[in-house]
């Protein structure tokens, strides 16, 4: 057969294509059966990194993660559970040896040893660490240290223990369901361990429950030490990615137990609309349906009679819609598609009433998505809200870890892949359990009470689930009728969380409306006065121009694990301050994604009209937002700023050198602008001397279908740096997706002086007092320059040049000051004691609070004056307080927040 060159030329190719079919072997090993989950994972794990020593299995899934199995008859359990999808991973390097009795497992970080045969226990198996923290564990172990996870929600909850242990002594329950306790994957002793031995087993392409882990003892052991990001990371490589949210998620929505109808609907929306509040989501609460049972699947056609043009309406705003459903009552003979829903079931419709819930019947399951609720999506709903606090047993569940609350939550995350739908799939609902960060967003429940002690202890459990790679907590984001600040700062807090959504469970309405005056609570800003209701929607504004930045946050989510919102100690696991966050809210500080730590203020301020805040300062350089002021955390991490903010403020501190992507909001644009592609995208760069450069990527996709996948998105980075005097800043984009092909960019250079010149593209452009395209602007009151390009092609690479006099930023703090004299001043203009309102003498605080609008106009048309008033400021402000200070016809109260607002801006300087 070989015989001939074309017989030879043949079977060169042969072996050429099977060699290149093996090598390509071990990808595809890697990839599971179909599955409707995000990927198609493989629960098998490569023989390679399996180790089994009698009727114990070991598995090296990373250097620093080992599953540990054992099994009286060696039957191990190979199929997916609930909590881990892949176990098909790239082998790491690691070495066993068997002397005697005794098998020893090591790899780069630790050291496993067995001395089988027999169940593991504290006498036969032990890991430790090969590096610090050390560690010798064994089975039994206190793992006192564990950093936590979190539980099912915070229904009838108040400032609730995250300890599973202290829950479980309680037997703690709470709509006759477990709180789904689940540890941290992280711990300060180094080691954490998940134990998968009690859940359920799952079928081919994790589809459906199959039966619980044949395993006696299945426990997955985490050795990460301190490397707190790695650990997370590892377990999304076995328990699966998180899947992006759509973009729209990531803005602002609204929802409410009250009896809306189309009209009223129409009416929030214009609410919004008028008086630049931003929306993206817009959920109906269960009054949307029929009113024939607690659940229902209808609409309740009173309320909505044409329900698909009510959805066009809302989606032609650019709105996205969700609805609240509770599934345990089952499909009643009064809902629109029961007769389609009998006939899936081979039910005759005229001999029953109700389809039974059920949650082990993959008929009814998929018949009540397809047709029932399918009947739904089709007049708009793009998902649903799960209000499931039925039970932990209902529909046939064993309870555990095998409930009816994380298996509606897969369903109703993977129904648009197993439906062919190009749209992805997100829920609201509440935690069910390991694995549930697949099932992204996390509803807490009805809040207990609007309390402050409630409201301080919401960031803590946020911060906290991240340690379980649950990162989107949404909670009730509203404010008690009487109390105005806390509403203000429960919606600043909420504007700063995984998911900003207000809702009032039923405390708007009702018999708190015959109370003289009204007791009821709050879910419309616009009902505050004018001060609260300044401060909330500059909150929610901010909200929506961090888009760029949280979707960033969220693809981060997707790739890696690590939740949005994230403890300070997984930047600085070494030091002690950085664990100071509490429950009652001390030190209730964060990470929001990787440049800003955010302290919202979850305390009422005192008689001064200001609350005093304790935040640490971690090491490294750190610019205030609302104030400029440049903080400087020691190495040792023993810097804590105490420092006294007012109602509008909210403290957010910025790594220096950072570039923070955000979309400023144009007027009439505030509705649905979270799911725009960027048509004008800033980039704020935050300067302090001895910055020479930096950067930012920006994630780009279309923001709502799964082609991000299959490489249908696009990065824009901007890179800077600084010589000479010069700023220079290139923006470029690799990628393409289904978007605009032009956009407007603005760089905004905080506590910048003046430039000399600007050069976009290599051409001057010229100042603008009023900003604008191809032109450079001067904020004052902000300390910021702003550059604005012409529209530009985001295909071509962008760049531009400034030039300055000297340092390319100025007085750090220096608009902290000018803002809190501005309000000082507001404060003594309300009584008309503003020293020198009435006479030509004095006038300190009115001169300094005009020093913004001076500096404005000094920077394009006097630069040396300019740098004058900026040199300048310090002896000016100190005049003001004196002058404040020693006024003595004055309202005590009304002096001291004067005062204390003034003192306020000079406490980081």
């Amino acid at each position: 057969f070989l015989g001939t060159p074309v017989h030879k030329k043949i079977f060169r190719c042969a072996m050429l294509l099977l060699t290149l079919l093996a090598l390509a072997l071990p990808c595809v090993l890697c990839q599971g059966p179909p599955s409707w989950e995000l990927h198609n994972y493989q629960p098998l794990a490569n023989p390679k990194a399996v180790v089994t020593y009698g009727n114990a299995r070991f598995t090296v899934l990373t250097p620093q993660l080992i599953r540990m199995e054992y099994h009286d008859g060696a039957m191990f359990e190979d199929r997916a559970t609930v909590a881990v999808l892949q176990r098909n991973l790239s082998v790491p390097a690691f070495t066993n040896t068997t002397s005697g009795n005794t098998l020893t497992i090591k790899t780069d970080a630790l050291t496993l040893t067995y001395q089988g045969p027999g169940p593991f226990s504290s006498s036969n198996l032990a890991v430790s660490a090969s590096a610090a923290p050390a560690f010798h564990w064994v089975p039994g172990t206190s793992n006192s240290a564990n950093l936590l996870g979190t539980i099912k929600s915070l229904d009838e909850l108040g400032v609730q223990t995250l300890n599973c242990t202290e829950i479980a002594l309680k037997n703690q329950t709470v709509h006759d369901e477990s709180l789904h306790c689940a540890w941290g994957l992280i711990s300060r002793d180094g080691w954490s361990v998940l134990d998968d031995s009690t859940n359920w087993a799952l079928t081919a392409g994790a589809e459906w429950w199959d039966s619980p882990n044949r395993d006696s003892m299945d426990w997955y052991f985490f050795g990460h030490g301190h490397n707190y990001k790695q650990a997370v990371k590892d377990y999304i490589q076995i328990g699966g990615n998180v899947p992006l949210v759509p973009r729209y998620a990531l803005g602002v929505w609204w929802t409410r137990w009250y009896d809306l109808s189309s009209t009223d609907v129409k009416k929030i929306v214009s609410d919004y609309e008028s008086r630049q509040i931003p929306l993206d989501v817009f959920v109906l609460d269960m009054d949307w349906h029929k009113k024939n049972n607690w659940g229902g699947f209808s609409w309740d056609t009173r309320l909505f009679p044409y329900p698909f043009d009510t959805m066009s309406w809302l989606q032609n705003k650019g709105l996205h819609m969700a609805a609240n459903i509770h599934d345990a009552n089952g499909v009643g003979n009064y809902e629109d598609m029961f007769p389609e829903m009998c006939h899936a079931m081979g039910l005759d419709p005229t001999k029953v009433t109700v389809v039974p819930f059920s949650m082990v019947n993959k008929t009814y399951v998929y018949a009540l998505e397809d047709i029932v609720l399918g009947d739904v999506q089709k007049s708009g709903m793009d998902f649903w809200w799960t209000d499931w606090q039925q039970g932990g047993k209902m529909g046939g569940c064993a309870g555990g870890q095998q409930n009816p609350t994380i298996w509606t939550n897969k369903i109703r995350v993977t129904d648009p892949k197993r439906q062919g739908r190009n749209e992805r799939g997100v829920v609201l609902a509440r935690w069910g359990g390991m694995g549930n960060h697949r099932y992204q967003v996390g509803f807490s429940g009805d809040v207990a009470g609007l309390t402050w002690q409630n409201l301080a202890y919401q960031p803590y459990f946020s911060m906290t689930s991240a340690n379980v790679a649950y990162g989107l907590w949404s909670h009730d984001i509203e404010g008690p009728g009487d109390d105005h600040e806390m509403y203000v700062r429960w919606v600043q807090w909420g504007s700063l969380s995984g998911i900003m959504r207000s809702h009032d469970r039923g405390m708007s309405a009702g018999g708190c409306f015959n109370n003289h005056p009204p007791t009821c609570s709050n879910v419309r800003i616009w009902e505050l006065p004018s001060r609260y209701f300044e401060a909330a929607r500059d909150a929610l504004q901010l909200r929506e121009n961090l888009v760029p930045y949280l979707y960033n946050a969220a693809y981060e989510y997707y790739q890696t694990g690590l939740a949005p919102l994230r403890p300070m100690y997984y930047e600085f696991p070494e030091l002690d301050m950085a664990y100071a966050a509490a429950p009652n809210g001390s030190f209730g500080q964060y990470f929001l994604g990787n440049d800003i730590f955010c302290s919202p203020i979850t305390a009422p301020a005192a008689a001064n009209n200001m609350t005093q805040q304790s935040i640490w300062v971690p090491p490294g350089q750190w610019i205030e937002l609302g104030t400029g002021a440049l903080l400087t955390g020691k190495p040792d991490g023993s810097s804590v700023l105490v420092k006294n903010y007012t109602l509008n403020q909210i403290p957010m501190f910025v790594r220096a050198g950072a570039v923070i992507p955000r979309t400023p909001t144009a007027r009439g644009s505030t509705i649905g602008q979270a799911m725009q592609s960027y048509p004008l995208l800033q980039f704020d760069i935050f300067l302090t001397d001895g910055i020479t450069s930096g950067s930012v990527q920006v994630y780009e996709d279309d923001g709502h279908t799964y082609d991000y996948l299959k490489g249908g998105s696009a990065t824009t980075t901007l890179q800077y740096t600084i010589s000479n005097n010069q700023l220079d800043v290139g923006v470029s984009t690799l990628g393409a997706y289904a978007s605009g092909t032009s956009r407007l960019y603005t760089v905004r250079v905080i506590n910048s002086p003046p430039p000399l010149d600007v050069y976009v593209a290599g051409q001057p452009i010229f100042p603008n007092p009023m900003g604008g395209i191809n032109s450079w602007s001067y904020d004052g009151t902000e300390m910021a320059l702003t550059v604005q390009s012409v529209t530009e092609s985001i295909g071509q690479p962008f760049n531009m040049s400034i030039l300055y006099a000297s340092s390319a930023a100025v007085m750090p703090g220096l608009k902290g000051m000018v803002q809190n004299a501005i309000l000082a001043k507001r404060n003594l203009d309300q009584t008309r004691d503003t020293p020198g309102c009435h006479t030509p003498d004095n006038g300190e605080l009115m001169r300094f609070a005009s020093t913004g609008d001076a500096l404005s106009y000094l920077a394009i048309s006097n630069k040396s004056q300019f740098s004058t008033v900026v040199s300048n400021a310090t002896t000016a402000f100190k005049a003001a307080v004196a002058e404040i200070s020693a006024l003595d016809k004055v309202d005590p109260y009304r002096k001291a927040f004067s005062v204390d607002l003034l003192q306020a801006a000079m406490a980081a300087l």
